[in-house]
């Protein structure tokens, strides 16, 4: 299981998407929410469906990508 810090960038990332989503359909440009639309469906679905969080796999690939800041 991810850290703390995983599970709560993978919290944060639905709702950031979400609003994005909404933002760009509200104001009428289309690729926005579509694009923030196309990232949170399938990741919704793999987390539901096989258990796979990628919110908390991209925290463990970003903290891997900055071994400097070990904390």
């Amino acid at each position: 299981m991810a850290p703390r810090s995983g599970r709560l960038l993978a919290a944060q990332a639905g709702p950031a998407s979400a609003v994005v989503g909404l933002i760009g359909s509200a104001v009428g440009i289309a690729p926005p929410a579509l694009g923030a639309t196309a990232a949170a469906l399938p990741a919704a679905f793999l987390t539901a469906v096989v258990g796979l969080c990628l919110g908390c796999e991209m925290y463990l690939l970003i903290r891997r990508l900055q071994p400097g800041r070990m904390s």
